[in-house]
């Protein structure tokens, strides 16, 4: 009996190392990748608008 739970822990030890670590490594990445893609995104928007807006004052004058 006290074989069996030996067995089961080490089976949840290397299913924990060899998937569960992996795969949340891989999803704190693409997490930070996407998020800093996000904010570069948005940044550049608000730039855009801002240098639109700019243009617009200056040469669209009614």
């Amino acid at each position: 009996m006290l074989q069996q739970s030996r067995a089961t822990n080490h089976y949840h030890e290397v299913l924990d190392e060899q998937v569960y670590t992996p795969i949340k490594n891989a999803n704190h990445k693409m997490y930070t990748w996407i998020s800093r893609r996000g904010q570069m995104l948005m940044s550049l928007d608000a730039r855009l608008n801002s240098s639109m807006r700019h243009l617009r004052k200056k040469y669209l004058k009614f």
